[in-house]
Formats: structure tokens, C-alpha cells, sequence
């Protein structure tokens, strides 16, 4: 008997077993589409995180001083030390900023906005990697002269002017108990990815010269600073060398006041952990493979005890044990491999319903299919490999006596 025979009378035990093959495979089934949903959900996840990662900036880096070794504010960074960095690296990074935040409150007729003003350097949209649309960003000399100049985003230009050019108009908002007005100089857009993060009431945020911001505040130190490196530089050793010069500056050599993390470094952290939590809640999920196998192995010890006096027959008409041994053992294949692919065909499905449900792309690769699949099969060849054996093992005569 060749292989396809053997097909053919495994498909034929299947079809005439219809209940008893579905229930066989559940476990299979259970097993495969719950690893194929958690993998591609964390395919699609790690993806999504990758892209904001970018839109933010691969080679952006924020200096700060380590809070388990703060002690004074002799070690806060000041406007020499931002001098410094820019003389020093200036052929090494493309921006290097302060930002100073302040919250406040903006009203437009009976309705109330939050708003939050940021005071960063003239270079600072180089970091935050956004898009002006209309006017300019800040200039030098908004910083050198602490101007009142701010840039808003594009939805609150829509809000506030929704007919007329913003640009030279008079912003008032109130912050910490003081009436605040900046004259509007440009418009810039959110990068989409940021614009559908959070919730809440809508906050608005504006930028003006850092400079400015100190004005209000009374504060001219930092306890961090922002970096974007240029394109092509290694962000790790720049951010080693800068942190060097802090400590230099501040006369903290080796003691551990300043740290940093950077963009890329966050991306890898956040892929490796991932990576880990998809690979051990597969694992959880393939525990039901087990399951299923040993469900595969039972129901063939059961199919070959049924089957007793066949085995005999055909034995006796010279049948060998490989021949035996090859007929169960496709059955268990094909009853694990059919499981394997609707598995598959439930995970794909669930992974696309959940991932509308939470805003996530699942990605189904290919690999990860073929994987599933042959990992499916091999547990039908595992677990029916006993069952198989016993089969092909019966004595012929014993067989034929059997009732």
C-alpha cells in the first residue's frame, strides 16, 4: 500500500467518525488559534509601538539627573551648560533644548480649555519632530529676548480662528492665577499617532521661548534637558560624552548625578519585554496542545482497538507492520493537521476582531502560519506514534481472534 491509499482509508475513518474527530480536536484547535491571536496581537502591538517610537524620534535622548543621587540644586543644568553642549557637540546633534511646562486654562465664549505652555529653545521642533503649517517656529532671537511668541497646534488655530489667519493675533490665557497673552507667530501639526493617545478633556498645547517661561516662574535651572542627535551618529556614545561634560561642569565626576535614556533604547526595552510576554502567554496557550495530543493518542488506541480484527485481516493478506504503522499514523496527522488549519483560521479571525476592538493591526505572517501548521502536524506524528506502534506490533492471529 502506498501513501496515497493510506490517505485515502485515513480520510475515509475520518469521515465515518465525524463527532468523535471534532472533539478530538478541540484541544488542537484551542491550542493553535489562541497562539496564532496572542502572536499576532503582539506582532501588531510591537509594530505600532515601533512606529510612535519613530514618530518621536529615534535619536532623540533626555539627559536628567538621577533622583536616588540628587542632592542640591548645584547640579541643575543652567543656560551655560546648554552653551556648552551646543559649541562642543554642535557638529554631533541637530537640537538641544530645555522645556519648562506650565498648565493653564484658555476660554472661547461659554467654553473652558486646558492648555499647557512648554518653554523650549528655538530649535526644539527639530525634537519633537512636528510640522509647521503655517508662519515659523521660534527664532534665536524670541529666546534671546524672551518674548511673548508662541506657536499653537492647528486644532486650536481651527477653534479659535476658524476664519481668519491666525498669525500676529493675540492669544489670552490664564496660568497660576496670572492673565498671560502671547502674540501667535505659527501653527504646526500633531504627528497622527500622538493625536489618538489619551483621553480626556482636550488639552491644547503652545510653545514659547524658554527664556520667556523663566520670566513667569522665576526658574533659570533644569533638571533635564532634551537632545536629538543627528542622523548617522551613534545616540549612546554622544549621550556618554555629554553626560561627561555635566559632570565635569558640575565637579560630579564618576558619582552618578546625571543619566539618560534615549528613544531607541526605550523601542528595544520595550520589544524585548514584548517579545517575552508573547512567548510565555503562547507557552500558557500551548498547554492545551498537550492536551489536545494526548486527546489524539487516546482516540487512536481507541480507533485501533476498534479496528483489532481489520489489523488482523489485513495483516494476514500481507499487510507488513510499516504499512500498519504508516495508515494510523497519517490518521493522527490528518486529524491534528485539520485542526491545525481551522486553529489557524479562528486565531487569524479573533486576532482581527480584538485588534479593531483595541486600535491594534495584528500581523498574520506567514511564517507564523506555516510554523503553527507544522507544529500541529508534528503533534499528530508525536502522539500518534504509540497508537501506530501498537497497531503495527498486533499479532495476526491474536487479532483475528479478537471480538
Amino acid at each position: 500500500m502506498n501513501i496515497l491509499e493510506s490517505i485515502k482509508m485515513a480520510i475515509l475513518s475520518v469521515r465515518s467518525n465525524k463527532l468523535r474527530t471534532i472533539l478530538t480536536m478541540l484541544g488542537i484547535i484551542i491550542g493553535i488559534s489562541s497562539v496564532i491571536t496572542l502572536v499576532a496581537l503582539g506582532k501588531g502591538s510591537q509594530e505600532s509601538m515601533n512606529k510612535e517610537f519613530k514618530n518621536i524620534g529615534v535619536n532623540r535622548a533626555t539627559i536628567y539627573i538621577n533622583e536616588d543621587e540628587y542632592v542640591s540644586e548645584e547640579i541643575n543644568m543652567d543656560h551655560n551648560d546648554l552653551d556648552a553642549i551646543k559649541r562642543i557637540y554642535g557638529n554631533e546633534i541637530e537640537a538641544v533644548s530645555f522645556e519648562q511646562t506650565l498648565s493653564g486654562t484658555m476660554n472661547l465664549g461659554r467654553k473652558t480649555y486646558n492648555m499647557n505652555l512648554s518653554g523650549v529653545s528655538s530649535d526644539y521642533n527639530k525634537i519633537d519632530n512636528f510640522k509647521i503649517t503655517k508662519g515659523r517656529f521660534l527664532i534665536e532671537g524670541d529666546v534671546l529676548a524672551g518674548r511673548y511668541s508662541t506657536v499653537i497646534e492647528s486644532k486650536l488655530a481651527k477653534k479659535f480662528f476658524p476664519s481668519m489667519n491666525p498669525l500676529g493675533k493675540r492669544l489670552t490665557f490664564d496660568v497660576d492665577g496670572q492673565t498671560l497673552s502671547y502674540v501667535i507667530v505659527g501653527v504646526y501639526e500633531k504627528p497622527k499617532s500622538r493625536m489618538m493617545m489619551g483621553g480626556g478633556k482636550e488639552t491644547f498645547n503652545l510653545y514659547a521661548p524658554y527664556t520667556n517661561v523663566e520670566q513667569i516662574t522665576g526658574e533659570t535651572t533644569y533638571n533635564s534637558l532634551e537632545v536629538n542627535v543627528k542622523s548617522g551618529e551613534n545616540v549612546k556614545e554622544t549621550m556618554n560624552s555629554i553626560v561627561k561634560l555635566l559632570e565635569k561642569r558640575h565637579d560630579v565626576v564618576g558619582k552618578n548625578k546625571y543619566v539618560f535614556y534615549s528613544a531607541e533604547s526605550e523601542m528595544k526595552m520595550v520589544n524585548k519585554i514584548t517579545g517575552t510576554m508573547t512567548t510565555f502567554i503562547s507557552a500558557i496557550a500551548a498547554i492545551s496542545l498537550l492536551v489536545g495530543g494526548i486527546g489524539i493518542m487516546n482516540i487512536m488506541l481507541v480507533s485501533v482497538t476498534e479496528r483489532t480484527r481489520e489489523i488482523g485481516i489485513r495483516k494476514a493478506i500481507g499487510a507488513n507492520k510499516q504499512v500498519i504503522l504508516v495508515q494510523f499514523l497519517v490518521e493522527a496527522i490528518i486529524v491534528s493537521g485539520m485542526g491545525g488549519l481551522i486553529g489557524i483560521t479562528l486565531g487569524s479571525g479573533l486576532a482581527y476582531a480584538v485588534g479593531s476592538f483595541i486600535k491594534i493591526t495584528p500581523k498574520v505572517g506567514l511564517n507564523t502560519i506555516c510554523i503553527a501548521f507544522a507544529f500541529s502536524a508534528s503533534i499528530g506524528i508525536f502522539f500518534g506514534l504509540y497508537p501506530a506502534n501498537k497497531a503495527a506490533n498486533l499479532n495476526p492471529i491474536d487479532a483475528l481472534r479478537y471480538e
